[in-house]
């Protein structure tokens, strides 16, 4: 494994906090460059058992079970983006003085190819997979990585030095970096979200801005043209500003006008190839081409990748079809911005809302009316969401999935959809965003029976 980096690894003492997916790649990763690795992980469920085994059978020591804090020693510590700032852990290790980095930054230091990052509190994840097709589309040898699923330290020992990461970096990953630079940055939107974890909006914006405090001149910064924080950040960016618009050309970067989508005064493509519903859809594609195009994409490969794109599940994914009514997944809309997103560009919408707010305000909702029509609240959140269009449209309560999908149905329009768009976390009910997905599908299926008009497109947005 190549580390271009400069760093020496060889009987380094790495303190890895927290046995997920990145902790636990990154510990392989390091033990591989001969370093001494010792995991600790609050945890000791059977998946952390099964990893502690491998672990420790590669030379690691790995605790399970709680944090010892009388036992951080370490030359630098890699800290799993679940631990908050705050935690028990975090604080002994700031006491120390130890030197603590996140994922990506140990990834970054690893790594031969380039980066290409996209953060934003919404549209990640569709942003990032779309951005690999037209990388690869391109013929430059990628992956999409990071908080999409893949961990960047697996990712970037995959690729060669004319190789690009397609990488989705959060505001978790971004609080600890050092040194990790991004040839192109994307800001797609940063809205309430995460306050919990970061202590303040404040805070979650100054994050998400550390995905340009490494930037030089020659590389590219795109911000969303409509968002006022992304904007904010292009102020003060090192980078060439590249910004990006559902709503317009902009001539210094890429945008929509006439129907088409333009890119230095040439148009590349119509908006009716892009197969994502809504504004929001509209959006993550005009900010995947133009990262791709920065990097230096050709034109024809963006527009091939576009057209035959496909987005993750649970992103404004179209279930099914019937009677003029479009049923959509978006269970991954867990902050009520996502929400507010979700629904620009439909109409007659009935929306199912609800789970668990993360103590953020959900009346803000309120302003998805219209095209909102009806509402159904589930959850925990339900009783404020209730509050929140009472006497605006008709808004009902419902236990579970089943009967949310049922009462949207009796309440859908044509033309019109029923979207599950929850604007809440889903740790009330579920085990996760995608547990919730698929229950709304088995929901919608369920209640509209082997109808053969049926679809099950599988396209989706962040």
């Amino acid at each position: 494994m190549s580390e271009p980096g400069g760093d020496r690894w060889a009987d380094r003492r790495v303190l890895v906090v927290g046995l997920g997916t990145s902790g636990y790649a990154a510990a392989h990763a390091l033990l591989a460059l001969g370093a001494v690795v010792r995991v600790t992980e609050a945890g000791a469920d059977a998946l952390a058992e099964t990893r502690a085994k491998a672990l420790r059978d590669a030379g690691a020591e790995v605790e399970l079970g709680g944090h010892d804090l009388t036992r951080l020693d370490a030359d630098l510590a890699i800290m799993s983006p679940g631990i908050a700032p705050h935690s028990a852990v975090a604080s002994a290790l700031g006491l120390k003085g130890t030197e603590v980095w996140s994922e990506i930054e140990l990834a970054y230091r690893l790594a031969r190819c380039d980066f290409l990052a996209v953060t934003g509190t919404n549209g990640k994840t569709t942003t990032i997979s779309l951005l690999a097709a037209m990388l690869d589309e391109g013929g430059i040898p990628s992956t999409a990585a990071g908080n999409i699923g893949r961990p960047l330290v697996e990712a970037v020992c995959t690729l060669p030095e004319n190789g690009a990461v397609a990488a989705e970096v959060s505001s978790f990953q971004l609080a600890s970096i050092d040194r990790f630079r991004p040839r192109v940055a994307v800001v797609l939107n940063v809205a309430e979200d995460h306050t919990d974890w970061h202590g303040s909006f404040k805070q979650y914006a100054a994050a998400k801005e550390r995905i340009v405090a490494n930037q030089q001149p020659e590389d590219f910064y795109l911000p969303n043209l409509a968002d006022d924080a992304a904007m904010d950040i292009a102020r003060r960016a090192p980078a060439r500003v590249l910004p990006f618009s559902a709503d317009s050309a902009p001539e210094n970067g890429i945008g929509v006008d006439a129907g088409g989508v333009w890119w230095r005064g040439r148009m590349i493509f119509r908006c009716d190839d892009i197969p994502l519903p809504g504004r929001a859809g509209l959006e993550d594609a005009v900010a995947a081409a133009g990262a791709a195009l920065a990097y230096g994409v050709e034109p024809g490969a963006v527009v091939r990748a576009t057209k035959g794109f496909r987005a993750p599940p649970h992103r404004l994914e179209v279930i099914a079809e019937q009677d003029g009514v479009t049923y959509i997944d978006d269970s991954k809309a867990t902050n009520p911005h996502a929400t507010l997103t979700a629904v620009k560009g439909l109409v007659n919408v009935v929306l199912i809302a609800g789970g668990r707010s993360k103590g953020i305000d959900l009346s803000v909702l309120a302003h998805t009316v219209p095209p909102v029509i009806a509402v159904i609240a589930m959850g925990e959140a339900a009783p404020e969401i209730v509050r929140t269009f009472d006497g605006l449209i008709p808004v009902e309560q419902a236990p579970d999935m089943i009967h949310a999908v049922r009462l949207a149905k009796e309440l859908a329009r044509s033309p019109g959809s029923v979207l599950l768009s929850p604007g809440c976390a889903s740790l009330d009910m579920y085990e996760g965003y995608a547990r919730r997905g698929e229950h709304f599908s088995q929901a919608v299926r369920a209640s509209l029976g082997n109808d053969p008009n049926n679809t099950n497109q599988g396209r989706g947005n962040g």
